[in-house]
């Protein structure tokens, strides 16, 4: 478990924008919503697939206050910023029977136009993580880019 706070930790820290682009916005954009997701083609690392892990299949929900995000995933809490550029992380973890399931998403927010027929999208990339405590098997880790577009 503390790993997966070190992971959590480190990401944040290594995310944090260096510019005035990568603050978190005042003015922020209405990103809030539900997104159905689409992963790029790909195969699913063998240590992911001997566990049973793959890419996340539900709906990705997210509100917004401010500049803070919050969500949730296939029953895994978010929690991440958007900033003053229309970037976005967000990030969570969640703890499995000693072991762990954390995800990670970044990417850029595009408003969309709604008169035009285009929503709103969420294009960026997804880390995901996975321990099973006890495990004999390599901890899984699988990235992959998304495209997401909200219902």
């Amino acid at each position: 478990m503390t790993s997966g706070r070190l992971w959590l930790a480190a990401l944040c820290l290594l995310s944090t924008g260096c510019d005035d682009e990568g603050a978190p916005c005042t003015d922020c954009p209405a990103i809030e919503g539900r997104y159905a997701l689409a992963f790029a083609e790909g195969t699913v690392p063998a240590a992911c697939a001997s566990q049973g892990v793959g890419l996340p299949q539900g709906p990705l929900d997210l509100q917004r206050t401010g500049s803070q995000l919050t969500g949730s995933m296939e029953g895994v809490a978010l929690q991440g910023s958007v900033y003053t550029n229309s970037s976005f992380l967000l990030l969570g973890s969640q703890g499995l029977d000693g072991g762990s399931d954390s995800l990670s998403f970044s990417g850029n927010y595009s408003a969309g136009n709604p008169d035009g027929g285009t929503q709103a999208q969420l294009t960026g990339s997804l880390t995901r993580g996975y321990t099973r405590a006890g495990s004999s098997t390599a901890p899984c880790s699988l990235v992959r880019s998304f495209t997401a577009t909200r219902q």
